[in-house]
């Protein structure tokens, strides 16, 4: 078994959906049989945000605590450490120990590439992975230390392909996509053992930041984040008798604005805020839904990326369909059972339909989907092998 370095973005921003994606890796890892070790860096000043205050700081206090007790509640003794790049302030170990744990590894996994150290290349395998395709390309994220890593990985599955419009910038991305535990989700005290009627009134879902960082021009043309595309489908509501919910995180002049034209459109809002801050909050809310609608990041829809979401993930895990914009994954999942793809208002009325018509089918297959393209007994064990042996024939699944 090997030891592995993972850096991430748990404890500058500690809430629920992202703690998720990072700690799926580290729990996977561990229940694989592997030593893991959490480094993170500071990154920026004023990076560390606390989902209770609302505020940024340089005190990464409420992360780790968070990111500690997350790991250890999961029954994982791993070594959580946070470096302050500007102070040279390190918390959890002492800096001869950080390099110490760099020079012994196998492997260091940077996810979404915004840690970087100079202490990095101690590291004898470095990966880098992208979780933001287009984005990670054109130099928003990753761009440090970019030329420094022995391997790619990109949840950009369809990177490299004739339909697939984000540049390689130069490298050869190998397709991977977000790991999930489906353990974690199977619980009986989460899925009760409920027949659909009983769910039938619960509404769709989702989690999603309105505008996150903005959208970029690149090249002339504008991409833009999940707001554009959720405002083309403002009017589904008056469509269809489903009800439609969406949890919303961002700025808060930005987010009442438009919480007001959603709720017109005859959508249901909530908070998405308040149901982040709390891990158990969070879990409880996706359970408790009858499944994710959801869009993507228009980036990710107008380059037809392959992306698919490590929130969706949680949601097949959980046993509930999600029915989603296509980003091109339809290219390389199965879809029309458990997840359902769609690409106009047509489709995602035709979509619902479906699911409502043979619900617990679909709940059925969403799991199944889970464990078969999903689970992180698929999805690290390749990518380690990969690593380790730099065999990427197993990777030709992607390309059906």
């Amino acid at each position: 078994m090997a030891r592995i370095v993972v850096c991430g973005y748990m404890i500058r921003h500690p809430v629920a959906g992202n703690l998720l994606a990072y700690f799926h890796y580290v729990l996977g890892l561990h229940h694989l049989g592997h030593e893991v070790l959490y480094l993170e860096e500071s990154g920026w000043a004023g990076s560390c945000y606390n989902p209770i205050a609302h505020n940024y700081t340089d005190d990464p206090g409420f992360g780790l605590h968070a990111v500690q007790t997350l790991i250890h509640s999961y029954g994982v003794n791993a070594t959580v450490c946070y470096v302050n790049r500007d102070t040279g302030d390190v918390y959890g170990a002492d800096w001869q120990e950080i390099k110490q744990m760099l020079k012994t590894a196998d492997l260091l996994l940077n996810i979404g590439g915004v840690c970087w150290l100079s202490e990095f290349l101690l590291c004898k395998h470095r990966v880098l992975i992208d979780m933001d395709p287009f984005f990670t390309q054109i130099g928003t994220f990753a761009a440090e230390g970019r030329n420094d890593y022995h391997a790619y990985f990109s949840y950009g599955v369809n990177i490299g392909q004739p339909d697939c419009g984000i540049p390689s910038d130069g490298i050869e991305w190998l397709p991977t996509v977000p790991p999930v535990v489906p353990e974690i989700w199977k619980s009986p005290i989460l899925i009760p053992e409920d027949s659909g009627e009983e769910r039938a009134d619960l509404p769709f879902t989702t989690i999603a930041n309105w505008n996150a960082y903005g959208g970029v021009t690149y090249k002339g043309e504008d991409y833009g984040q999940k707001d554009r595309e959720f405002m083309r489908l403002l009017e589904l509501p008056s469509h269809c008798s489903q009800k439609l919910e969406l949890a919303l995180a961002g700025k808060d002049a930005e987010i009442a604005e438009v919480t007001k034209s959603l709720k017109a459109a005859g959508w249901l809002v909530r908070d998405g805020k308040k149901i982040s801050a709390s891990l158990s909050i969070y879990i409880t809310y996706l359970t408790g839904s009858r499944g994710e609608f959801s869009v993507a990041k228009q980036a990710y829809v107008k380059t037809r990326s392959g992306w698919f979401s490590d929130r969706s993930v949680c949601y097949l895990a959980a046993g509930r369909p999600a029915i989603l914009q296509d980003t091109g994954f339809s290219d390389w999942l199965p879809t029309g059972q458990g997840v359902l793809a769609f690409s106009s208002l047509e489709e995602a009325v035709d979509c619902i339909e479906r699911v409502n018509t043979n619900y617990l089918a679909h709940c059925q297959a969403a799991r199944e989907l889970a464990e078969q393209f999903f689970s992180y007994k698929v999805v690290l064990p390749r990518l380690l092998e990969t690593v380790l042996s730099k065999n990427t024939a197993h990777l030709s699944q992607f390309r059906v």
